[in-house]
């Protein structure tokens, strides 16, 4: 079972994309224990299990936080010798390289966030919360390494459909899906960002093709639209073209009470699935 907290998505996003966090600055909260502090020597060997994981290339970075977080977290960055979305079994890699997190020696470890690349450029990212699912994880993998130590569990918030997990593996399908329709020569990426203080539930889509077209945009779309995906404000599809320059990016706002453009797509599609 994946989750996602949205008290610490803000944090978590500073995270995957490396950007400036000012709570940095802070001093490690008190609440999560010492453990093994920055954990380099337990990362390393880590990395050395990763990388010994069939499908996995090569770990390309590594990450430690607990400033300015709630809980202690691990990521990880993972070029996976898979192509494409299409032939790759990203499952059961992402769950080989969390389980060899899981009995590794990094303490506390109470989310795992991991970040995928196969070779055609397709990312993907994932959460793993060790901490406030301990008892799923350790009935898979056993218990963690002896000593090893938890953060205070954090009160869920009242999260429900793809803000609990962030539907991976459903965005995963969409992504096998928008590869076979015509003129598309790759997906790159497939994923939900779930309700913040300055966006919205949104799907993006993000892919290469032959060139940029309101048909294919449109079909991209209404694979996500005809998708259980939920609660869902808005959909992104981007598109880049072999002529290089900026991508293309069409934005549909589909939310039921205010999206300019769900009554048009209602008409074209039907109803969604979700209501």
């Amino acid at each position: 079972m994946r989750w996602n907290v949205s008290a610490a998505v803000v944090c978590l996003l500073v995270v995957l994309t490396g950007c400036t966090n000012p709570l940095d600055k802070e001093p490690s909260s008190a609440r999560i224990p010492t453990g093994c502090g920055e954990c380099e020597d337990e990362i390393a060997a880590l990395v050395d299990e990763v990388q010994a994981i069939d499908g996995v290339e090569a770990v390309r970075s590594t990450r430690r936080t607990t400033r300015g977080v709630p809980v202690a977290y691990l990521t990880v960055g993972v070029d996976l010798t898979g192509k494409d979305v299409v032939s790759a079994d990203i499952s059961a890699v992402t769950d080989a390289v969390a389980e060899a997190a899981w009995r590794s020696d990094v303490s506390p470890l109470d989310v795992l966030s991991l970040g995928v690349t196969l070779r055609n450029g397709y990312e993907e990212s994932d959460s793993y919360a060790f901490g406030a699912d301990r008892t799923t994880y350790e009935q898979r993998w056993g218990e963690r390494p002896s000593g090893a130590e938890w953060s205070p569990v954090q009160e869920d918030d009242d999260l429900e459909g793809c803000e609990v997990d962030g539907c991976t593996e459903l965005f995963r399908d969409i992504a096998r899906d928008a590869s076979a329709l015509p003129g598309v020569t790759a997906v790159l990426r497939s994923a939900y960002g779930s309700d913040t203080p300055t966006n919205a539930s949104s799907a993006h889509v993000e892919l290469r093709a032959d060139e940029v077209d309101d048909g294919l945009v449109e079909q991209v779309a209404e694979l996500v639209w005809r998708s259980e995906a939920d609660p869902l404000d808005l959909i992104s599809v981007t598109v880049e073209t072999p002529e290089g320059g900026f991508p293309d990016t069409v934005t549909f706002q589909i939310d039921p009470d205010h999206g300019r453009d769900h009554e048009r797509l209602e008409q074209m599609w039907g109803p969604r699935p979700t209501g």
